[in-house]
């Protein structure tokens, strides 16, 4: 980080300060914490903040600047508690594996059209890495460190040698968001994702956790599978938790 740091202040022609990586990581506290309202307002509620929506909002803070993301996350808030849209008994899902490749918006629409309430994700996970605010007192670097380290999201692309904590995290999104059921959504030739899948998978059947899996790519144009897929994976929830 400190290499990246000096290489960054070269290309602009004058050092980073301490004080100017204080700013920013007070900019992008804001901005994540506006990105966590808005999760658990979809959770809460997410018939007034469908998942196709939400996915645009995020996408949108890849090209604003964040202070400019955050107005944008908290306007679209305010616009979806003001809204009065029809709820419906779909089933309630976590979808996982996206991380690597952002997912067509087609698909998100595809699986919300086939009866899924999406209640949690990972994707843009870069603006919901770090799962707390950085103190902005102290070295930013060593803070930056160990919020990465210690308080980041679990994820198949970060290593993690404590075996038995692997699925807790995935476990724990799905007790927070009141989920029914997990969407394995990866896209091909996603190698942490694909591997991982298998060992979440188990997990999740362990604690009677019903899953559905499914590859895409981005360019997918042909939705009808995926649909009837997640639809088939929406009534069968609905079937068991009936029963």
């Amino acid at each position: 980080m400190q290499q990246l740091r000096e290489d960054l202040g070269g290309l602009a022609g004058t050092p980073v300060t301490d004080d100017q990586l204080r700013a920013s990581i007070a900019v992008y506290n804001e901005n994540r914490k506006a990105i966590r309202e808005l999760y658990a307002y979809r959770a809460e509620k997410p018939w007034q903040a469908p998942t196709s929506e939400l996915y645009l909002v995020l996408r949108a803070g890849c090209v604003l600047p964040p202070e400019e993301h955050t107005a944008l996350v908290r306007s679209y808030l305010a616009a979806a508690r003001q809204e009065t849209r029809p709820q419906r008994d779909n089933a309630r899902v976590v979808l996982t594996g996206s991380f690597c490749e952002q997912p067509p918006l087609s698909l998100i629409k595809s699986i919300e059209m086939a009866g899924c309430y999406v209640v949690d994700d990972d994707f843009q996970l870069i603006q919901s890495w770090l799962l707390d605010e950085v103190p902005v007192a102290g070295d930013p670097l060593q803070e930056l460190s160990k919020a990465f380290l210690h308080r980041s999201t679990s994820t198949s692309s970060k290593y993690d040698a404590r075996k038995e904590d692997k699925g807790k995290f995935l476990l724990q999104q799905i007790r927070d968001r009141g989920a029914e059921g997990v969407v394995f959504a990866a896209p091909s030739f996603c190698d942490p994702a694909l591997l991982e899948r298998p060992m979440l998978q188990e997990i999740l059947a362990s604690h009677k956790i019903p899953y559905t899996a499914f590859k895409y790519a981005e360019n997918t144009g042909q939705m009808a599978p995926i649909r009837e897929q997640a639809g088939t994976f929406a009534d069968s929830i609905k079937l068991w938790s009936a029963a």
